[in-house]
């Protein structure tokens, strides 16, 4: 049988909607308790709770976006099926992705996107790239309940410091893969600082025209930015 047959059958399909419906049902059930706890213990009302998740979810949109067209590189080069399957455990690169289902083959000794590629090596894809999700899953479920007691002895209980060091991380995450896309060239460091000059002054003209919700867009509108003047500057 033709692996990509297998690529796109039914019970792939079927896995992938499995581990979707798990993560909406996990974001709706912390939805849920979070507007609770607000509304009961914060003392907010419920205009000021759907404000918050307003944001968040616009927030959200560039980076939703960019998983999207890592779906869409998925699509292409192996099928739909396979790419909503791994989206639902949250791949994050389509490079790293990639290469797992090579190295995969190899080590069947196949090679991927040759005619030497077949059922087999896709089988053996299917379980390194699936079983590579299992130790971040994991830490994730057994060291999280600590996270509070880390944070707490951090800050000392105080909230000054906290929010210092909660920026801190913020902008090393960030700078890690902003620097990490740049020593790659192409037109990635173009879209790396037109994106950061954009997001600047979208925040800058939110506070000149004092509309406070174009912060709110300003990740997503600078992302789309950001890879659009790459774009034409490199065309």
């Amino acid at each position: 049988m033709d692996w990509k047959a297998i690529a796109n059958a039914p019970w792939l399909w079927f896995c992938g909607f499995v581990q979707a419906a798990i993560g909406v049902g996990q974001a709706w059930y912390f939805l849920r308790l979070a507007t609770r706890l607000l509304e009961r213990h914060g003392g907010y009302k419920q205009k000021d709770i759907w404000a918050i998740v307003r944001g968040a979810l616009i927030t959200a949109f560039g980076p939703i976006m960019a998983e999207i067209f890592v779906m869409m590189a998925l699509i292409i080069a192996i099928s739909p099926a396979y790419a909503w399957q791994r989206e639902g455990v949250g791949v994050g690169s389509v490079f790293t992705e990639l290469v797992q289902v090579s190295n995969a083959a190899i080590g069947v000794g196949q090679e991927f996107g040759q005619p030497s590629f077949n059922i087999v090596g896709f089988a053996a894809a299917m379980v390194v790239v699936n079983v590579s999700c299992i130790g971040w899953s994991l830490g994730a479920a057994l060291f999280t309940p600590y996270l509070g007691k880390a944070r707490d002895k951090l800050s000392r209980g105080d909230p000054r410091l906290l929010a210092v060091i909660t920026v801190s991380s913020t902008l090393g995450i960030f700078g890690y893969y902003a620097a990490s896309e740049i020593k790659k060239g192409g037109g990635r460091p173009t879209a790396v600082i037109a994106g950061a000059l954009l997001s600047m002054f979208l925040f800058k003209l939110a506070d000149w025209l004092k509309v406070p919700r174009l912060k709110e867009w300003a990740l997503g509108i600078a992302m789309f930015g950001g890879m659009y003047i790459a774009h034409l500057l490199g065309s």
